[in-house]
């Protein structure tokens, strides 16, 4: 399922998204465990339409692990048949404009391989969502349009903004990867087919740390530029350095996580910065 934002007003659902802590789950033909909070009385979304919304994933306890309202606009998906027994997104089609709803599922379908701390992929979490709207086909493609470019445009100013603060200059590639050049490096460029060695630490833009090779026990990742299953900004961003070259890839989120993030730090529509060093090169 893919996932687009739309350009909307932004909801704050402090009060919604902690009004889901009894235990009043249903059970829907399809094996969903789900409580609809608020019913609006407007047409439920139907197979084939779009809906746009806020979510958020919670512990049983009402812990949160994600909130995409702290974001600057709200997610958008298309409403289709579940595919499996107990598939969280058959609540779309449960609920319209205004609505809001909860269901209960595992772990490991939301957050897939990356876990939150203390959590198994078994665990029960909570999938809070509100309804912002409901979108024919027709209507989608001009609001994809719309959101994608705002999206474009507010990605690359937070980056600009991110080296402004750093005190850094990067060059900004036909695809909207800015590479920082702190050491050049000697030989020829990496190019598609070579094998890399990278020495990196991955982080947001607010310098939360999320992946480093050079944690303890850690060594450096090798990457055959072009065949490695790796973000597309490092694909594209690493043949920019030569060996013994080290910078900083800025990377927008179409070129790294997109619309769905990763595990419970990268959230959807995340900018990421890559300190990097080639360590070696065949």
């Amino acid at each position: 399922m893919k996932y687009f934002l739309a350009v909307l007003t932004g909801i704050f659902l402090i009060t919604f998204f902690s009004c889901t802590t009894q235990d009043d789950y249903q059970t829907s033909p399809n094996g969903l465990k789900y409580k609809i909070i608020i019913d609006n009385k407007q047409p439920k979304a139907q197979v084939g339409q779009y809906i746009s919304y806020h979510v958020a994933w919670r512990t049983m306890k009402d812990s949160l692990l994600f909130s995409s309202e702290g974001s600057s606009e709200p997610l958008m998906s298309l409403v289709a048949r579940p595919i499996y027994d107990g598939d969280p997104w058959e609540i779309f089609t449960m609920v319209g404009q205004g609505d809001s709803a909860s269901c209960r599922v595992q772990a490991k379908l939301i957050f897939k391989t990356f876990l939150p701390p203390n959590i198994k992929g078994d665990d029960p979490i909570k999938l809070d969502l509100k309804v912002l709207a409901v979108y024919s086909a027709e209507q989608y493609d001009s609001v994809r349009t719309a959101a994608i470019n705002a999206q474009y445009t507010r990605e690359d100013q937070m980056i600009q903004n991110y080296m402004l603060e750093n005190g850094l200059q990067g060059t900004k590639t036909p695809s909207g990867i800015y590479v920082v050049m702190e050491k050049e490096g000697t030989g020829k460029q990496a190019a598609p087919g070579n094998t890399v060695l990278v020495d990196y630490t991955g982080t947001l833009l607010n310098g939360t740390q999320f992946d480093s090779s050079r944690k303890p026990g850690g060594q450096p990742y090798p990457v055959t530029i072009g065949k490695s299953s790796v973000i597309a900004g490092w694909t594209e961003g690493l043949t920019y350095f030569k060996k013994g070259g080290k910078g900083k890839l800025l990377i927008p989120s179409r070129l790294a996580y997109g619309e769905r993030g990763n595990g419970p730090v990268i959230g959807p529509n995340e900018p990421l910065a890559f300190d990097i060093e080639i360590t070696d090169m065949k």
